[in-house]
């Protein structure tokens, strides 16, 4: 059997990487298309062509590749590949079934092969199945992973910020600002508070009011600002950040300085 195969890759010599590694790892492939753009994926996607596989970037140069899928949902198995992690939980809510970080290497693109063909075998499908409506069933949801940093995109270069050295995050209409230790401010790519606590998915953070975070180990002191709300100092930042009343009991809890 010669599997179909479309990649989407928007750098050249990426592109003729992924290509080339397929190329030497799956003899039994084919790569009936390659796409550069989200014009292309939808295009591609609403036409009578069919593929059993797909081999995905995910930053193109016009936009994520989520927001084609979004609107088309691929038919068959997506492998991505990316240089970013923070995309993981949002590949495998779609059709991803592998997450490939670049750089890979082959042993790593064999191993989604693998997966790949175990997942179309029509036995192991079946099993799958059962499994999901087992789950189903029972309201298990797959468990989140957490972010381990973020991707910062400027005008000058793309750079990564870890999560663990963030001591605030504050959003301001559209704008989401995150604070380091040192107290250096960093401009985030994200517009939406919720959608950015979602995707960090950590207990040590914890929203104090409508539009701050807080990281539990750098909170250095808490002063009473008023009936039932706290000024919280920060690590390296001059001026405290106030809970909000209807937050403060959890808040406390969260501190562990009620039951």
């Amino acid at each position: 059997m010669t599997y179909k195969v479309v990649v989407i890759e928007d750098e050249p010599l990426a592109l003729k990487k992924v290509t080339r590694l397929i190329t030497e790892v799956i003899s039994d492939a084919e790569i009936i298309a390659t796409l550069t753009n989200n014009k292309q994926i939808l295009a591609f996607l609403s036409s009578d062509k069919s593929a059993d596989v797909i081999f995905s970037d995910i930053e193109l140069t016009d936009g994520p590749v989520f927001q084609t899928f979004s609107k088309i949902e691929p038919k068959c198995p997506v492998i991505f590949i990316t240089a970013y992690n923070e995309y993981m939980m949002e590949a495998f809510e779609t059709s991803g079934i592998a997450y490939l970080l670049k750089p890979f290497n082959k042993i790593k693109l064999q191993n989604a092969w693998k997966k790949f063909q175990q997942l179309t075998n029509p036995t192991q499908l079946q099993s799958i199945s059962q499994l999901a409506t087992t789950m189903n069933n029972l309201n298990i949801a797959p468990p989140k992973l957490k972010l381990s940093r973020i991707t910062i995109k400027t005008a000058e270069k793309i750079y990564f910020l870890s999560i663990n050295e963030i001591t605030l995050i504050r959003a301001d209409g559209g704008l989401v600002t995150a604070f380091c230790k040192n107290g250096k401010r960093h401009y985030l790519n994200e517009n939406s508070l919720q959608k950015l606590m979602q995707k960090i998915n950590n207990p040590d953070f914890f929203q104090i009011n409508r539009s701050e975070l807080v990281q539990q180990q750098y909170i250095e002191k808490l002063e009473r600002y008023c009936k039932n709300t706290f000024a919280v100092y920060i690590t390296n930042l001059v001026e405290p950040v106030k809970t909000s009343q209807s937050r403060n009991r959890e808040f406390s809890q969260w501190l562990g300085l009620t039951g």
